[in-house]
């Protein structure tokens, strides 16, 4: 169960990275010259943290690899496509179209099947 809430908090802090890095692009205005833009963004307080968001979720899926499987947690890294759909949905008016939807519940279906499996604890890597 505790790795479970680790996958969870290493893809909640990925989503919620995205989000930050998407706000902090939000309304920024068109910039000429490739290093004016980067130094200008880097700078702004949602690309930081969005940045941090990131760095944190991959504290946390160090913890998870450490704990199980590979090929029993990377698959639900997936939920973050869902998550990252329904908050861009909500805040930014992403467009929600039937093909997507069915996507993104096919996504939650194969989730659904790989957390059904009982992984082994890996084995320490030579």
């Amino acid at each position: 169960m505790k790795t479970i809430l680790f996958i969870l908090t290493s893809v909640f802090l990925g989503v919620a990275g995205q989000m930050l890095l998407k706000m902090g692009l939000y309304k920024t205005p068109p910039m000429e010259g490739l290093s004016v833009k980067i130094l200008h963004l880097i700078f702004k307080p949602y690309i930081l943290l969005g940045f941090i968001s990131y760095g944190l979720s991959s504290i946390f899926w160090l913890l998870v690899l450490s704990r199980t499987e590979l090929s029993y947690a990377y698959p639900m890294v997936a939920l973050g496509y869902v998550f990252v759909f329904i908050f861009s949905w909500l805040y930014f008016k992403d467009q929600v179209t039937l093909i997507r939807v069915i996507g993104l519940v096919l996504i939650c279906i194969g989730v659904v099947f790989v957390a059904m499996t009982q992984p082994n604890t890996p084995k320490p890597i030579n």
